[in-house]
C-alpha cells in the first residue's frame, strides 16, 4: 500500500469516526447493544484515523507527539468493548481520561511546531476545557460531556479532511 492510499483511508476513517462521535454525543438510541456497537465502531475508526494523522507529521511532532500518540492508541484499545470493571474501576472512564490527556499532549506538540491546520489541535484541547469548565457551572453541567464529545469528534474531522485532500492531490499528479 502506498502512502497516498494510507492517508486517504486514514483520513476517511478519521472523518467517519469524528462524525459518529459527534452524533453519539446526543441521545440517538436507548438500545444498549446498538450503543455498544456504535462506540466500538467509533473507537476503531478513530484509531485508524489517528494512525494516519500522526504518521503524516511524525517527524515534526517530536517526543511529546510520539508519547501522546502511543498513549492515545493504548487508551483507544482500553476503552473498546463492553463497559466492564474487571480491575475494580471503570476501564472506560480511565481510558477516556487517558485519551483526553493524550490528545491534549498531541495538541500541544501540534501547536508547538506550528502544524497546519491548527483547528484540530484547538478542538481537541477545547474538548477538555469544555468538560471541565461546564462541569463546574451547575446549570450547564449536563452540557459538558456532549460539548466535549462534539469538539473531540470535530478535531478528528478537521484532521482527517486534509489527509483525504493531500492523498487526492498526490494521486492526481
Amino acid at each position: 500500500m502506498n502512502y497516498a492510499t494510507l492517508y486517504r483511508l486514514s483520513g476517511a476513517a478519521a472523518i467517519a469516526g469524528g462524525l459518529l462521535r459527534i452524533v453519539s454525543s446526543f441521545p440517538v438510541t436507548q438500545d444498549e447493544i446498538t450503543l455498544q456497537w456504535l462506540y466500538a465502531g467509533i473507537d476503531v475508526l478513530l484509531l485508524m484515523g489517528l494512525i494516519g494523522i500522526y504518521l503524516q507529521r511524525a517527524e515534526r511532532l517530536g517526543f511529546l507527539g510520539l508519547t501522546s500518540f502511543a498513549v492515545a492508541v493504548a487508551a483507544l484499545s482500553f476503552i473498546g468493548g463492553p463497559d466492564a470493571d474487571p480491575f475494580g474501576f471503570s476501564t472506560y472512564e480511565q481510558g477516556a481520561a487517558a485519551l483526553a490527556i493524550a490528545m491534549v499532549g498531541l495538541s500541544m506538540a501540534w501547536v508547538r511546531v506550528r502544524e497546519k491546520p491548527v483547528w484540530p489541535a484547538l478542538a481537541w484541547f477545547a474538548s477538555v476545557v469544555a468538560v471541565g469548565l461546564l462541569g463546574t457551572i451547575q446549570p450547564l453541567a449536563h452540557y459538558g460531556l456532549p460539548a466535549a464529545g462534539v469538539l473531540f469528534g470535530l478535531g478528528f474531522v478537521l484532521a482527517g479532511a486534509p489527509l483525504v485532500e493531500l492523498s487526492a492531490g498526490r494521486a492526481a499528479r
